[in-house]
């Protein structure tokens, strides 16, 4: 055995790695003067000419609200409408602790416990009385509106109501708690065929 270490790694510039661990070289840094697209719009933080982001719009409820239900003018919502999809009016709209039951007493691919721990979470968010979850009336006047086009219109199925569930967790704060259960029970609804 011979008793010097093995040698040490070279960086592409001259000494030891540990005096150059972070360094490229200049041909693998874009350059902010480059004309290459990739570092153009890589270093550029502004819109093409005529292009927009609408991130609510694409995220917003399908429908206009006409009326305002619950002390709510839809004026004071973020988004506009009641919920996704639901062709009912405000009026026509069944509240929530009519809505909530019949979610619940579809069939579902879930454990009873699981369910009911679901159910309780999302009653305590969205049934006054129940608790306080600080659920605002534009919040509750939305999961109103997707809860009667899912349960009781049929109008939207159960990824559609998914989607839009994720998006208005992504644009609303504080309501991953409950929201995420409500989305958990529509993903578990089992599907009845038509035949």
């Amino acid at each position: 055995m011979s008793g010097t270490p093995p040698e040490r790694p070279h960086s592409h510039q001259k000494g030891l790695i540990t005096n150059h661990w972070n360094d490229l070289p200049t041909g693998y840094i874009p350059s902010p003067t480059s004309s290459t697209p990739r570092s153009t719009s890589r270093n550029s933080s502004t819109l093409a000419v005529g292009s927009t982001i609408n991130r609510i719009a694409s995220a917003s409820p399908l429908r206009q609200s006409n009326g305002a239900t619950d002390g709510c003018q839809p004026s004071q919502s973020r988004h506009d409408g009641d919920g996704p999809g639901g062709s009912a009016t405000d009026d026509e709209a069944k509240p929530l602790d009519v809505l909530l039951p019949t979610l619940y007493n579809l069939p579902s691919t879930l454990s009873r416990n699981e369910h009911t721990m679901l159910q309780t979470r999302i009653n305590k968010s969205l049934l006054p009385g129940k608790g306080d979850g600080g659920v605002t009336a534009p919040q509750r006047l939305w999961i109103r509106g997707l809860l009667h086009g899912f349960v009781v219109e049929g109008t939207i199925d159960g990824k559609a109501a998914k989607e839009e569930i994720v998006a208005f967790m992504r644009r609303e704060s504080g309501v991953a708690g409950w929201a995420s259960s409500v989305r958990k029970l529509v993903e578990s609804v089992v599907e009845q065929s038509a035949g």
